[in-house]
């Protein structure tokens, strides 16, 4: 960190008085937009002095090294390299660290790219690369098991090329145009939800909406003992035979909703806040939607979910 000489400060100080009421309430609001920076490093620091680890090889075996642009640097005693807190995570090399609260604020008010780049002062070109950087770690952050009476369904988001310089496949399209008709056309992709009762939520976008599929995609979260509710769709009968599991289907074009206590209304509830969150962004680039189901996810957890909590997150490692 870099800090004033004492006689320059004083100096500093003595021409304060000879701002004018603007000039003051300017150099005010600029102090104030620093803050963050101070908080932001203080945090970053605090978190990571409690279990560094060798952000190059992962080596709990560290020492101190100095310090640089405010962050406490770290040396490997097993591959000798040097390194920060921000090593190894998705907010290695991001400048502007006085803004990154507001951005992380930003994110748990689901504010758009201009809304957040206006807030943040930033620019438009940054806040989308800051975007996906915070949410890196979010996509991947699902339960490792949904358990008890598990509840899936698909729903089916419009496929995107928005912002792609190299559109294969079909010609462009103007904003706002129809798509083809059917949910299981060639404009939609499928997104199977699955949830329990306890709320542990995962998802996942399928290529296809085949048996193999589900088996491949849902063997390795449902619990071996789950009581799988569905609709009538083959594929979770599949996956059902497949893993030996307890399956109830509700064929709702028969007027079949319930069955007994057992119903798929908890995941359709959440495919449907899913939906209407994710209309204020106007589409999304079917490439980035895993991220935004990430984002969606990360907002169910945490209903007060603050900026220092997504900046936590943020800074998991991802594995190299």
């Amino acid at each position: 960190m870099i800090v004033m000489k004492a006689k320059v400060f004083q100096a500093l100080v003595s021409q304060l008085g000879d701002l004018s009421a603007v000039q003051r309430e300017a150099l005010i609001a600029a102090l104030k937009r620093r803050l963050p920076l101070s908080e932001a490093v203080d945090l970053i620091d605090s978190r990571f002095g409690a279990d560094p680890c060798c952000g190059h090889c992962g080596s709990r075996r560290v020492g101190g090294w100095s310090s640089q642009a405010g962050l406490k640097r770290y040396r490997c005693k097993d591959c000798a390299k040097t390194f920060n807190a921000l090593t190894g995570t998705p907010l290695a090399q991001l400048h502007r660290r006085d803004a990154w609260f507001s951005y992380a604020q930003a994110l748990a008010d689901g504010l758009s790219l201009r809304k957040a780049a206006t807030r943040c002062g930033v620019s438009l070109d940054t806040a989308f690369r800051w975007r996906h950087r915070f949410l890196t770690t979010a996509k991947d952050a699902k339960p490792k098991v949904v358990a008890g009476i598990v509840e899936a369904d698909e729903t089916f988001i419009r496929k995107s090329a928005k912002a792609s310089k190299r559109l294969v496949g079909r010609a462009p399209r103007k904003r706002g145009g129809t798509a083809k008709s059917g949910l299981s056309s060639d404009d939609y992709g499928p997104v199977l939800i699955v949830r329990d009762r306890h709320g542990e939520t995962t998802d996942q976008v399928l290529p296809d909406l085949e048996g193999s599929t589900f088996v491949r995609v849902l063997k390795p979260v449902v619990a071996s003992d789950a009581l799988l509710v569905s609709d009538g769709r083959s594929a979770y009968a599949t996956f059902a035979d497949h893993a030996g599991l307890l399956h109830i289907a509700l064929n709702a074009s028969k007027g079949e909703r319930t069955y007994g206590s057992y119903h798929i209304q908890n995941v359709n509830g959440y495919i449907s806040r899913l939906k209407h969150w994710l209309h204020r962004f106007k589409g999304v680039a079917t490439h980035y939607l895993p991220s935004y189901l990430g984002w969606r996810r990360m907002i169910e957890r945490n209903s007060d979910m603050t900026p220092a909590a997504i900046l936590m997150q943020a800074l998991s490692h991802v594995p190299t």
